[in-house]
């Protein structure tokens, strides 16, 4: 899978930009502050509806401008489909097209895959569980794009639930709301739970490779749900799931919020059976981090049946050089398609591509990215 071209209007700082890419590596190269994450989140925005960073559709674009456009053409390796992809933000408000017909979300996601390695990834194993359960979704969209319906639902239902709750609704009420919680709260806390069992042997595995000494890694999804039911099927976990928040409804009455769910899990990480935040060190947090992604790109190729795009937003300065070094060697590896962002020069980019490698290059500088004129292979 790979990105042909893209078109991006009235994006953050970007007012118009064109891009032809590399079927290798892309390099979006400049100081910081002028537009390269910004354009690294509009590709990434048309592969997984969501932007890098959690903000408002609207402050997405352009100030001063009504609407935001990107528009992106994609291959599939495997199949040879040619896909032409579509979004337009206008105030709070999403347009999705392929292939020059408006559809809706599940239409559109699975057609462009990419997965975004970021410097906010970093707090992965430290930083608190909301960012772990983001992980986790962002990568079960990819895996099984029908995903987003259920979180989508369960987000909701939960918002709602709590507006009964903060008016005292009746009991009757609350019970009709608690099913539509249950349902889609275990239909997510079975998804969840089943790709952590996944991913583990070969974050294990990359950690290994990674870090020197390794300690025992362990991972695994901490569900309150999971505690009260273990190895239940869904429909049986839903039933717990009901039972529990009918249980907790004083408790939630008097706090006027939902005190159980998904919303509230974490995905649990011990080295040596000690939280790994507490236990490790700055090294291996970063190696921890990298055997993660590594692995999700790893799993999310194998069930795709071919490599998903990869976005790397100024990695290269946030890693020491050895895990520098063991990120693009595994990158290679994957023989996909990737994009990046660095403030290094394109010299120093091309050192650690490697030899052989498909270099196209854009400078980034207000907004505006200019493509260097020889593309070149190093």
């Amino acid at each position: 899978m790979r990105l042909r071209t893209a078109t991006v209007r009235n994006f953050r700082n970007i007012a118009h930009a064109e891009l032809s890419f590399s079927p290798q590596f892309t390099c979006l190269l400049g100081p910081n502050g002028q537009g390269k994450t910004n354009a690294i989140e509009a590709l990434y925005l048309i592969a997984a509806l969501r932007p890098l960073r959690n903000v408002l559709r609207k402050a997405l674009i352009r100030s001063n401008e009504a609407e935001a456009n990107i528009e992106v053409q994609v291959e599939h390796d495997r199949t040879g489909l040619v896909h032409d992809l579509g979004l337009t933000l206008r105030g709070g408000q999403r347009t999705l097209r392929k292939d020059d017909k408006v559809c809706d979300a599940a239409q559109f996601l699975g057609h462009a895959v990419a997965i975004a390695f970021t410097p906010d990834d970093l707090q992965l194993a430290k930083g608190g569980p909301d960012g772990r359960r983001r992980f986790l979704d962002r990568a079960l969209l990819n895996v099984r794009p029908a995903y987003l319906k259920v979180a989508l639902r369960y987000q909701k239902a939960v918002k709602d639930r709590n507006r009964l709750l903060l008016e005292d609704a009746a009991d009757s009420t609350l019970d009709a709301f608690d099913i539509v919680v249950a349902q889609a709260g275990a239909s997510m806390t079975s998804a969840r739970a089943a790709y952590a069992v996944e991913l583990t042997p070969t974050v294990a595995s990359r950690f290994i490779e990674i870090a020197d000494p390794a300690p025992q890694l362990d991972i695994r999804y901490a569900s309150h749900l999971l505690d009260v039911a273990p190895d239940r099927a869904e429909e049986a976990l839903a039933e717990s799931f009901i039972a529990e928040l009918r249980r907790r409804r004083d408790r939630d009455r008097r706090r006027k919020t939902t005190s159980v769910g998904p919303h509230l899990d974490d995905l649990v990480i011990t080295f040596d059976g000690a939280p790994a935040r507490d236990r490790a060190s700055q090294g291996q947090h970063r190696a921890l981090v990298l055997a993660l992604k590594l692995a999700e790109i790893e799993h999310l190729a194998t069930a795709l049946g071919e490599p998903p795009v990869l976005f790397l937003d100024d990695m290269s300065s946030e890693l020491d050089e050895d895990r520098s070094r063991q990120l693009f060697d595994a990158v290679r590896r994957l023989e996909g398609q990737v994009i990046l962002t660095s403030t290094e020069s394109v010299d120093v980019i091309r050192s650690r591509l490697g030899s052989g490698a498909d270099v196209h290059t854009y400078r980034v500088a207000s907004g505006t990215l200019t493509e260097d004129q020889l593309r070149e292979s190093t």
